[in-house]
């Protein structure tokens, strides 16, 4: 039978998260969807506040970057700062329960400012790709009101027996009031385990089992150690939360120089100017200026008489040698275009004449007007 709208929520430190993080949200959309289960309409991952003391748990905003770096590609599973925005440490029930009511009270009153962690689909800004049939499967649930259900692995459900670990209220309301969906891997009897206990017997209805058959051991500890030892974690989570793991040199890491790093330190210092900022002088202008241009012998043809100044070099010139630029003396020379007829064609060479020899210089080459 169809339990309705489902927003899937993780609770944990993320220290870092893991591609089996991510994936225990995609497993458990899929498995029930297909059983028409429900209709999953976003997931929250909430880190822990920096109070709950758990080695190796860096600071919550590092925690948090590396969340919405991983995440930056899903559509529907979102980043809650909530709980670490508390005074202290908060119950996995305290806030299972803030964020449905925040839900529920978003979709009554849709005037409201909603939070940026809300569902897309809960705000209808984008579609999760549902069959169309789907809502036909949910057995003509249409009730508009969103449980939020504790999306976690085998471990902490079996943590639930620990003594003094849960109060017998706080899971009478996370196991009663909203639910589990378990994704356990091949092998375990999680089954044997709901059996053996009073409360969760009692509550079987609302423990969904996912078994996960495609076996992945990644762990937050296993990426520590690696990042602790200098070793390869690529492939184990995102590139770029190994990336940011290096740069803030979190778990013990050394930073290492790629081009990645490079190129972020060229476009974090663009616009910053250093003390040693001058403004630049344009090279000696007296080699590229007093390029004059005059028109003569309108309308007909326009013509160009270009005058040249350049600093005098020895041996520039040798007495036997014609060239349209020549070393300064008392009156720079003039190169000139010989007048051109009518019926030239743009692009053809024309004949340079010195206007010291008047004597043709190039005959079949030239300079396209």
């Amino acid at each position: 039978m169809s339990q309705g709208k489902i927003v899937l929520m993780a609770c944990g430190s993320f220290s870092p998260p893991t591609y089996m993080h991510l994936r225990m949200f995609e497993i458990a959309r899929d498995y029930i969807h297909t059983l028409g289960l429900g209709t999953v309409v976003g997931g929250i991952m909430s880190p822990v506040h920096d109070a709950y003391g758990k080695k190796d748990l860096v600071a919550a905003h590092h925690r948090i970057a590396m969340l919405k770096l991983a995440l930056r590609t899903s559509a529907w599973i979102k980043v809650s700062e909530w709980e670490t925005q508390q005074a202290g440490w908060t119950r996995t029930k305290v806030s299972m329960q803030h964020h449905q009511d925040t839900i529920n009270h978003h979709i009554s009153r849709t005037g409201s400012d909603p939070p940026n962690w809300l569902p897309d689909d809960v705000l209808n800004v984008n579609s999760l790709d549902e069959p169309d049939n789907l809502m036909q499967k949910m057995n003509g649930n249409r009730d508009d009101s969103v449980t939020v259900k504790l999306l976690c692995g085998a471990d902490l459900l079996e943590s639930f027996a620990t003594p003094g670990l849960w109060s017998d209220e706080d899971l009478e309301t996370i196991v009663g009031r909203h639910g589990l969906v378990v994704v356990t891997r091949a092998g375990s009897e999680p089954g044997r385990f709901i059996y053996e206990s009073d409360m969760l017997y009692k509550h079987r209805k609302n423990v969904i089992l996912v078994t996960n058959y495609i076996a992945n051991e990644v762990s937050s500890t296993v990426i520590r150690r690696l990042v602790r030892r200098s070793e390869s974690a690529k492939y184990l989570t995102d590139d770029s939360v190994l990336q940011y793991i290096r740069q803030h040199r979190l778990y013990g890491a050394t930073p290492c120089v790629t081009e990645y790093n490079i190129l972020n330190d060229l476009i974090a210092n663009y616009d910053k100017n250093s003390p040693q900022d001058v403004t630049m002088a344009s090279p000696e202008e007296t080699s590229f200026k007093n390029i004059l241009i005059s028109i003569r012998d309108k309308p007909t043809i326009i013509d160009e008489t270009i005058t040249v100044k350049r600093a005098k070099k020895s041996n520039y010139l040798m007495p036997n040698m014609t060239d349209t630029v020549s070393p300064l003396k008392d009156k720079p020379k003039m190169a000139y275009v010989d007048k051109v007829p009518a019926s030239y064609v743009p692009g053809k060479a024309v004949k340079i004449v010195s206007g010291a020899s008047q004597h043709s210089v190039n005959e079949g080459g030239g300079c396209p007007l």
